[in-house]
């Protein structure tokens, strides 16, 4: 990843350089000079067909989203930034830039998961100021009125859509903000300002600096405010696509006829429409994607694996929500022959 001297500040210019390495990577020859829209890391989504797709994300989009990050979170020197995510989930190269990259402490606890009271002692022992929590598990922790997150200045959330009454809980005494972003478009592609307690469901605010939100309908032409859209993503967020699958990546990655030669759209395949003043609501998917705690699920992924198993024919997967708030992935399976699938097959 780029990092500056010591300062948040903007990706290097295409002509920079970076030190050659001095050896090839996977066949790609790493010696080369490193520019902005060179690829910095690749992260792995779920796959519809069973297949994750790994994500190619750019030097600018990263240097792009930490200067916009360090005064939207308001980081810096002196700050503790909890690790909450999973390296496999992108929201954990959030916590280590606007950390590392802006002079604050990153907090890496012991293993997790952290939720409920576990999170709550992560938090207060050890002293964070900032931290990205997904809203199913903000829920599970001690309200603030018990002391919880007294450090707690900056809480993030996003990943999933965040109910009201969370934010009438936390919102008030700290800075809290609804972020959200498909990997493809670097990690956040749109956030609010500072929720406010009493104002309802949050919205997810509109575009950072140097990324563009579009609402289109089906033939790719703005829809008006309080219409139903496809929400589009454009500008220095817009990863490279998929590494090693140009027709996945030429599907989701179209062009952009709002932007200059060359510019590209990624196309989220989620819902939205603009508000009267123009911030942006989510509505959830237009397929079976689905998330759970923060994490981007594609059924297929599993009912590819489910299929695999010797003994399954067919298999479906959905979300069943028994308990209000306590979401779950349900497997149904058929057998292939005369003998059922049992619990180590699946």
């Amino acid at each position: 990843a780029y990092v500056t001297s010591g300062r948040c500040g903007a990706p290097p210019d295409a002509r920079d350089g970076a030190e050659p390495m001095g050896e090839r990577d996977g066949g790609v020859a790493v010696g080369a000079r490193v520019g902005a829209d060179s690829a910095a890391y690749v992260i792995y989504t779920s796959g519809s067909t069973g297949t994750p797709k790994g994500v190619t994300v750019t030097h600018r989009g990263i240097g792009g989203f930490v200067t916009a990050a360090a005064e939207r979170y308001a980081v810096g020197p002196g700050d503790r930034v909890l690790q909450f995510s999973s390296p496999s989930f992108d929201a954990s190269v959030l916590e280590l830039f606007i950390s590392v990259l802006c002079g604050a402490t990153l907090v890496v606890p012991p293993h997790g998961p952290w939720l409920g009271d576990e999170l709550a002692a992560v938090l207060d022992e050890h002293r964070i100021t900032h931290a990205l929590i997904p809203p199913a598990a903000l829920a599970t922790l001690p309200g603030p009125e018990t002391g919880t997150g007294r450090h707690l200045r900056t809480l993030i959330v996003g990943a999933e859509a965040c109910p009201a009454g969370l934010v009438d809980t936390w919102a008030p005494g700290r800075r809290m903000i609804n972020s959200y972003g498909p990997t493809e478009a670097t990690i956040v592609a749109t956030w609010t300002g500072p929720l406010t307690a009493g104002r309802g469901t949050p919205t997810i605010g509109d575009a950072l600096p140097h990324t563009r939100a579009h609402v289109l309908d089906p033939a790719m032409r703005p829809v008006p405010p309080g219409t139903d859209g496809e929400l589009f993503v454009g500008g220095d967020a817009v990863a490279r696509g998929y590494l090693g699958r140009p027709g996945l990546t030429a599907t989701r990655f179209v062009p952009d006829p709002f932007g200059p030669a060359g510019a590209r759209l990624y196309r989220t395949g989620d819902r939205a429409r603009r508000t009267p003043d123009g911030e942006l609501e989510f509505l959830g998917r237009l397929d079976r994607q689905m998330k759970i705690r923060g994490f981007r699920i594609e059924p297929g992924e599993i009912e590819a694996a489910l299929r695999g198993a010797g003994a399954v024919g067919e298999a479906v997967v959905v979300v069943r929500e028994d308990e209000p708030g306590h979401q779950r992935l349900v497997g149904y399976v058929t057998p292939a022959g005369q003998r059922p699938a049992t619990a180590p097959d699946l």
